[in-house]
């Protein structure tokens, strides 16, 4: 009798390791197609979500390395703005709108008038005059003005999410989340990023995403735009007041290799390194009345 208790004993602890292993592995829900799907419905609504809202960024831009000579050239810069979110469903397209208020410590003199373009001017050409506005803050000699936190969310967008491919790379369960990490490439010559040249450029990098409900925890996109190589990296956390969860850290890093033949003579034998890191708080909702047109 007790041989028979010891022999149940086992058969029974060995189905609930069976069923344990079976409950941890990797099923349809974790699936590369099925996180795809699910982070691609995600985006579609955060494209409504995110759109006319404003929030505090401070920012700040240091050169690691940069070929500069003159001592009067700033090696730091410190930024406070106003960034608006907004979406353009008509062009897919993510306009981040930085409105400068400080330069390193300094009020800005004379800043554009935002509030009253956004609602008389279509979004649009706003974004597109202010991308010149905002980038004539940045120090240093690589040219950039694609530096918005909610760019890496293209790859997951209607009109986008067919020149990527996707894998999987990893699941682990975090915070009470089973968490996917989804490694993109882009391929084809509708790129989101372009050089100084225009030309294409093909980008990659990976998503954190939770498997259940499609919502981005962190996003890092890749590329190389001729010497420079660029990484954006996004970082999402819960928002209270807006029940949404909003960048929280947007970091970018730009290394000039001089070793590039493709970059203009103007830059060769160059080497230049700049890391940027803008935080956001105080996320709020405003009326945008401007007409969202191309």
């Amino acid at each position: 009798m007790p041989v028979r208790v010891s022999i149940t004993v086992v058969v029974v602890l060995a189905a609930l390791a069976t069923l344990q292993s079976q409950s941890q592995s990797p099923d349809a829900s974790t699936s590369t197609a099925a996180v795809v799907e699910a982070a691609a419905a995600y985006v579609a609504k955060y494209e409504q979500q995110l759109t006319s809202v404003v929030a505090m960024e401070v920012s700040t831009q240091r050169l690691l390395r940069t070929p500069s000579t003159d001592p009067g050239a700033p090696r730091t810069r410190a930024l406070k703005s106003e960034m608006f979110f907004m979406f353009s469903p008509a062009e897919h397209e993510w306009m981040a709108v930085r409105d400068v208020n400080e330069v390193d410590g300094k009020r800005v003199e004379n800043p554009p008038d935002l509030k009253k373009a956004i609602e008389t001017v279509p979004l649009v050409q706003i974004a597109r005059t202010l991308k010149s506005y905002s980038s004539r803050y940045n120090i240093g000699t690589i040219v950039r003005n694609f530096g918005e936190p909610t760019l890496s969310l293209l790859v997951l967008d209607a009109n986008h999410r067919a020149n990527f491919g996707f894998a999987s790379k990893g699941v682990e369960r975090r915070s009470g989340a089973v968490l996917v990490t989804l490694y993109f490439r882009e391929h084809g010559s509708e790129t989101l990023l372009r050089d100084v040249s225009g030309a294409s450029v093909q980008s990659e990098g990976e998503l954190v995403v939770e498997a259940m409900t499609g919502r981005i925890r962190r996003a890092v996109l890749k590329a190389r735009l001729g010497a420079v190589q660029a990484e954006l990296t996004t970082t999402y956390q819960p928002d209270a007041g807006l029940d949404l969860w909003v960048p929280s850290v947007f970091s970018e890093q730009y290394d000039e290799n001089s070793s590039s033949s493709s970059v203009g003579t103007a830059y060769r034998g160059t080497l230049e390194s700049i890391l940027c890191e803008a935080k956001y708080s105080n996320f709020r909702r405003f009326q945008a009345f401007g007409q969202i047109k191309k």
